[in-house]
């Protein structure tokens, strides 16, 4: 009998077992149900992101075309002639003034070396603005359905500054795209495993948990009962931690986007913000000492960068200093013998740049919300006050969200809200402690972090409308209308993209007097001219670009008898006396007895005429 009690035992507790191991199998699949979701084939994530994959592949086109099709302004030309043009080496080492994005310019000099200078000069722009659509619908898909993300996308699309920058010679959109990599690189740091989507549109989207385990509470939950501790995720019957490569990619991104730009500390320094309030908030500190520590990897990586760039430069001012104990020497000499003198003088020559140099405070007090106004301009042409009302109005309702959001432990809302809400309020922040105004582009990150606000002010919405709703109803019925509402605003944020898209400003170009040089150049048959005059620094970069990297034809500077000349109007009466910058010739500079004897107007518009040689 008691034999029999022993064997009804043993094969209880073998049940158990087998039952505590299957739950653990399960509770493991549950686990990695997020990195497998979407293994319904091509069908079923195009039908889920369909919205989002037409806007992509439109907005690529688009940029294709704007990336040959509108011709490069000053800026462009002169990054490109002074910096891509000559190597990675020399991008990465000079800085004579604030048009070179260091590591803009060391990219892009990779990409000339497949021999067309256009995607030389704007390809990096092009892959940087294409992936910061994919990272913003990204994030904003971890708390939001698939539609109400690709209307932000939409929305971030439709930007007017965004878009001159998509396809331009500059550094800005590759800022963004820092930008955007590194909040997604932060939100799986903070935000690890997150449940789905919650609110008014729960049943509207993807749920990034299965099995009934969400958020690190299932994560727990998981490691309670398999025994084992989870750090990773299983892809393909391995489990890799990826947490460590988060942190990389997050000092990494901090890293190029102030190599590229420095004035990016605008953003930085407020990413790091939100994600230390998010950790702090969240009571993860071992997490924010990490973070602290991948932060601070960063700011040493920058330092030691610009350290090379403050040396250089440094030197290079010390051996041309007649008055200096180092002038004629080799930059080697002065790097060997005096590397501190080098840094500090390299230092100095950037800090004292005029163009980030404070103004005057009353000046500054006065004209504030004239800059914003301008800012915003930026965003929306001819919708700056509208823009600031609704940035405003945004703030509060982003607010109250991230406060009910972490009441109810919906972290990935939490997440979204406080990162809106930190980077656009240390905008005005920054300004007022520094007392400037930096150039209007500077701010063309922002408009990632807008269209993320334009999002979270609809979903705080329909949130108000769902806690107004009587009670009873179910939420079914909920569902279909959070999912009708996200519908109707992807489709009017695509149609909006596609109206500003079209708009004559978007595609103007970047500069007329460019545009002026650029149409007369096109006419210039570079078979029948060998030696060329012009009379400005606008020429002169322009020539360069489009005849002798384009069309491979290298036209010789002769300033007595030029086979082509090309001048702005005004050096071709009695006002073109005494002119500064950009030009470079003044009237009585030109050799008019032999443009008048032997050359014919070739070319003319209302700014700049053309003459050639009759042969």
């Amino acid at each position: 009998m008691k034999n029999k009690k022993n064997t009804k035992a043993a094969e209880a507790g073998k049940g158990a077992k087998a039952a505590t191991a299957s739950k653990a199998a399960n509770a493991s699949e549950a686990a990695t149900a997020s990195e497998d979701d979407g293994k319904r084939g091509p069908a079923g994530f195009f039908r889920e992101n369909a919205l989002f994959c037409l806007l992509f592949c439109g907005m690529g086109i688009y940029y294709l075309w704007r990336m040959f099709s509108i011709p490069p302004w000053y800026d462009e030309l002169y990054t490109y002639e002074n910096f891509i043009d000559r190597g990675v080496i020399y991008s990465m080492i000079h800085w004579p003034l604030p048009n070179n994005h260091v590591f803009f310019s060391a990219l892009s000099a990779v990409l000339n070396k497949l021999g067309s200078p256009y995607i030389g000069l704007r390809g990096i722009s092009f892959l940087a603005s294409m992936g910061s659509l994919l990272l913003l619908y990204r994030i904003l898909r971890k708390a939001v359905p698939a539609n109400l993300a690709a209307a932000g996308a939409a929305l971030f699309a439709a930007m007017y500054n965004v878009v001159q920058q998509a396809a331009q010679g500059r550094g800005y959109a590759l800022s963004g795209f820092f930008l955007l990599a590194a909040v997604n690189c932060l939100y799986e740091i903070c935000v690890p495993d997150a449940g789905g989507i919650s609110g008014a549109f729960a049943g509207t989207g993807q749920e990034y948990e299965k099995g009934g385990q969400k958020g690190e509470g299932g994560i727990k939950e998981l490691q309670k009962i398999s025994g084992r501790e989870i750090k990773g995720r299983k892809i393909k019957g391995r489990k890799i931690d990826r947490r460590f490569w988060y942190y990389v990619g997050f000092a990494a991104c901090l890293t190029g986007g102030l190599y590229t730009i420095a004035s990016n500390l605008y953003w930085v320094v407020p990413v790091c913000m939100a994600g230390g309030l998010y950790l702090l908030f969240s009571g993860k500190y071992k997490t924010l000492f990490r973070l602290i520590g991948a932060s601070l990897t960063a700011a040493l990586a920058t330092f030691g960068l610009y350290t090379i760039i403050w040396l250089a430069i440094g030197s290079n001012f010390l051996v041309k200093e007649e008055a200096g104990p180092f002038f004629g020497k080799g930059h080697f000499y002065v790097l060997l013998h005096a590397p501190f003198a080098a840094f500090s003088r390299g230092m100095q020559a950037m800090l004292s740049d005029p163009n980030i140099q404070s103004i005057d405070r009353s000046r500054f007090n006065s004209e504030f919300i004239l800059y914003l106004e301008r800012v915003a301009n930026q965003v929306y042409p001819n919708g700056g006050r509208i823009l600031l009302v609704l940035t405003a109005v945004g703030l509060v309702l982003a607010l109250l969200l991230c406060i009910r959001a972490f009441r109810r432990k919906d972290m990935p809302v939490f997440f979204l809200a406080l990162y809106t809400v930190v980077l656009t309020v240390m905008v005005p922040v920054f300004l007022t402690m520094q007392c400037v105004f930096p150039y209007l582009r500077v701010f063309t990150y922002m408009g990632s972090v807008l269209a993320m606000l334009f999002v979270l002010m609809v979903y705080a919405g329909a949130n108000m409308v769902r806690s107004l709703m009587v009670k009873g109803k179910g939420t079914e019925s909920l569902a279909r209308v959070g999912k009708a509402t996200a519908l109707v605003f992807a489709a009017a944020g695509i149609l909006f993209s596609v109206y500003s898209c079209r708009l004559p400003e978007y595609n103007a170009g970047y500069d007329s007097r460019d545009n002026h040089i650029y149409a007369a150049l096109k006419q210039l048959d570079e078979q029948e001219v060998d030696t060329v005059l012009v009379g400005d620094v606008y020429a002169r970069l322009n020539l360069y670009f489009h005849i002798r990297r384009c069309r491979g034809k290298e036209l010789v500077m002769d300033y007595e008898q030029p086979d082509y000349v090309l001048m702005d109007k005004v050096q071709t009466g009695p006002e073109g006396e005494a002119l500064v910058w950009p030009y470079e010739m003044n009237t009585q500079d030109f050799p008019w007895e032999w443009i008048e004897e032997h050359m014919e107007v070739v070319f003319e518009d209302d700014s700049y005429i053309a003459y050639q040689v009759v042969k």
